[in-house]
């Protein structure tokens, strides 16, 4: 044994004191899931309003021909070797024997994939060659998208690994599980179209590293890794509780959900899924941090003998074990045969809602279904005829400004459905002239009213719509169709911190021509939740996207007393003299954020301070703190801080110039032929109590006619209206405030604002 090994065990003999450190990957991160709570797989909303696919009796075969005698030889074969400690020196004698067992079950492509890891203890190094078990059942028409399934060999066990950690469940039980499901597909002449790759790693209880390698080793190879089914401690149920762990990742809850299914759906066992993400204590946290789609299972009730010399087989309970085998071969024949859909993406657009997903050379698949919902989450509706083959669908009869949901399920030759994948949201877009104000801030289901009243004022004449954006009321992607240019205001550095949900929704927005003026503190904060100075932004970040800025910077306690313009046609921006961030420092504002613009973009403001430059309070004097875009595409003016501080006139001639002059009118709504003469008129207006509507649009098609309040929620819709028409609607209903009438028909989107008084 070399040196570093003696000093490494004189340390893991040390005591349990060291060892929780030391094994910083693997056993902290199993034993915090012993406090996680869980849900029952068949109460979660997907269980309860997706029934699932039939059972399929070539599965059905293969999981009766699971053998509980076969699993528990196994595990006593693991076992009688006394100890799989990775530093020991029978490391790749095991790996050795474990390719052998591959190899009689009739598989040819079996290795063992080396690599070399370096292992660092107080000061300690130990470097020693690991062994990865791989054996490759390989597809048919689909050879280079891979399903990979297995866990770890290697074992731990307090306090000397080295000489006695049988590990029979963690993890004998996982190398027993993989084992057999190779020997069944084996033994029943399985040839799936994709390929299966069996892989049992070394090195994971002292940092998850034969994982790490193999995922690793896989993104850079540049490999189509499609699912990865991971075990880990699957055979203690002292109880008999039929009930195995699930584990979901973050954007990839469709490999929880469809792994679950198929488990409860070929077992009598009942999946409880974790309710917090999987952490760094599994293979298959490796494989998700290469962004690979994993799924883990493990025992429901931990084992009290983890770690420990007495994890032998006769703690381990076979037919449990045998169970949770049948169910990772049922979910990875599932997979194989009719594959979840994945890299699903909604495209939102002014005339169609485009699904996207990656494509799949499975000969066994017809196409997919496209299902939608108007909610979130369930009561999805099908809405293609026949299964679509390729990777496209266009869904022609969205209704615009609707936010609809998709989810989508393979189908075989014989029709026969897998499980729905992740779900995606899209809108079709149709803009219309009236400003939507986004007002965030946080702790505030509303906006103060000496606030808004102020913003009131400064909008004047220009037609709005008001959002509180917080926590209770998030900005959706339906939200931001409706409307052509959107005002985003924060007051103080404390706002909402956005989620990548409204990010993509704002991508969408700018995409199908949305114009955006942020005027606020912190706007680096805010769109990218960063707080260190200076910064420079990626090129892919949104913020550089929305506003082409390179990099941001911001010096604490320098003040501005006003924005000096630099570009045509704007004017110098004063703070009130009766507001501060200081009252030591009236008229004055602090931490505001500068920019260096990139090429795109251009400076419209810089900051300007009573102080030197040279000075503490002064130091970002002359530094930029306004930019435009103005992109054929989309259109943005950002601001690093709030309309509220300035004076009331300053910032209305402001306002009043980007909406006529920058923002203007150009994208959006398909103008009416002016061939097909058309009149809309609302009265009275202001309205009361209620309002005749006069309109006339040529159509054959039915016009729509939906009214939303100012936090665009609709709040009445009036459908089937052709030609001429004459309509009485009641508002007396409605809250006093400002309201949009939407009119939508073929060819023709036109938005009128109502004001309802008391």
């Amino acid at each position: 044994m070399k040196t570093t090994n003696i000093l490494l065990r004189l340390i893991l003999m040390a005591g349990v004191v060291l060892i929780p450190v030391f094994l910083f990957s693997q056993v902290t991160g199993k034993r915090a899931d012993r406090n996680d709570t869980y849900t029952l797989f068949s109460e979660t909303p997907y269980a309860r309003q997706h029934a699932g696919g039939a059972v399929v009796p070539a599965i059905s075969i293969m999981t009766a021909a699971v053998n509980h005698d076969t699993l528990h030889k196994t595990l006593r074969q693991l076992q009688d070797w006394g100890s799989r400690f990775m530093l020991n020196e029978n490391r790749k004698e095991i790996a050795t024997w474990l390719l052998n067992k591959f190899l009689s079950y009739g598989y040819t492509d079996v290795k063992l994939d080396s690599f070399y890891n370096i292992l660092n203890v107080f000061g300690y190094t130990d470097s020693t060659w690991q062994y990865n078990v791989v054996c490759t059942l390989r597809g048919s028409s689909a050879p280079d998208e891979i399903y990979v399934i297995g866990g770890h060999y290697d074992s731990y066990s307090d306090p000397d690994p080295y000489t006695f950690a049988p590990g029979v469940d963690d993890n004998g039980s996982a190398v027993a599980a993989t084992l057999e499901i190779a020997r069944v597909m084996s033994e029943k002449n399985f040839h799936p179209e994709a390929t299966v790759r069996f892989t049992l790693f070394a090195a994971e209880e002292l940092g998850v590293y034969g994982s790490q390698y193999a995922a690793q080793k896989a993104r850079q190879e540049g490999s189509d890794i499609r699912f990865m089914f991971s075990m880990d401690q699957i055979a203690h149920d002292p109880q008999n509780l039929n009930e195995l762990g699930g584990a979901w990742y973050p954007g990839f809850q469709w490999a929880c959900n469809s792994s679950a299914a198929a488990i409860e759906r070929y077992t009598n066992l009942s999946v409880m899924i974790f309710n917090t993400a999987f952490n760094g204590g599994s293979d298959s946290y490796s494989y998700w941090t290469e962004g690979f789609p994993p799924f883990a299972c493990i025992e429901k009730n931990f084992s009290p003998y983890e770690h420990t010399p007495a994890d032998t087989l006769g703690n381990c309970n076979i037919p449990y074990l045998g169970k949770v085998t049948a169910g990772a071969l049922a979910t990875m024949a599932e997979q194989l045969l009719f594959p979840t859909p994945q890299g699903v993406i909604a495209h939102s657009g002014k005339t169609d809602i485009t699904i996207q997903w990656k494509p799949t050379n499975n000969a066994f698949l017809k196409g997919v279904n496209v299902y939608r919902s108007d909610t979130t989450g369930g009561q999805y509706l099908k809405i293609t005829q026949n299964p679509v083959s390729g990777d496209l669908y266009h869904d022609l009869t969205a209704v615009p400004n609707r936010q609809y949901y998709y989810v989508l399920s393979s189908v075989n030759d014989s029709l026969q459905e897998g499980e729905f994948s992740e779900e995606v949201t899209g809108v079709r877009f149709s803009f219309c002239d009236t400003l939507l104000v986004l007002a965030n801030l946080k702790g505030n289901l509303t906006t103060p009213d000496s606030v808004a009243a102020f913003y009131h004022a400064i909008l004047d004449t220009i037609p709005f719509v008001w959002q509180d954006v917080n926590a209770g009321r998030k900005v959706s992607l339906g939200l931001l169709s409706r409307y052509h240019s959107t005002l985003w205001i924060t007051n103080t550095a404390n706002f909402e911190v956005q989620g990548n949900d409204l990010f993509q929704a704002v991508s969408e927005f700018i995409a199908n021509g949305g114009n955006v003026l942020f005027a606020g503190f912190n706007p680096m904060k805010f769109w990218t939740n960063g707080t260190t100075y200076p910064v420079k932004l990626s090129d892919s970040s949104l913020f550089h996207q929305l506003f082409k800025a390179d990099s941001v910077d911001r010096k604490a306690q320098c003040l501005m007393f006003r924005a000096n313009a630099v570009a045509t046609g704007y004017d110098t921006l004063n703070v009130d003299i009766q507001k501060y961030s200081d009252k030591n420092y009236p008229g004055q504002i602090f931490n505001v954020e500068v920019f260096s613009p990139g090429p795109e973009a251009r400076v419209i403001y810089r900051l300007d301070s009573k102080y030197d430059s040279t000075s503490s309070l002064g130091k970002m004097k002359h530094h930029p703190l306004g930019l435009e875009y103005m992109g054929a595409g989309f259109k943005s003016i950002l601001l690093s801080f709030p309309l509220y501080y300035l004076d009331t006139n300053d910032a209305r001639k402001f306002l009043h110039f980007v909406m006529t002059e920058k923002f203007i009118y150009g994208a959006g709504i398909n103008p009416v032929n002016p061939t097909d003469p058309f009149s809309i008129q609302i009265y009275p207006n202001p309205a009361e109590s209620a309002i005749t509507i006069d309109f006339v649009i040529p159509l054959k098609e039915q016009t729509d006619l939906e009214i939303f309040n100012s936090a665009g929620k609709s709040v009445g819709r009036y459908v089937n209206r052709k030609g001429s028409v004459k309509a009485r609607i009641d508002v007396s209903g409605f809250l006093p405030g400002l309201y949009l009438l939407a009119f939508n028909g073929k060819g023709v989107h036109i938005a009128k604002q109502l004001s309802v008084i008391r």
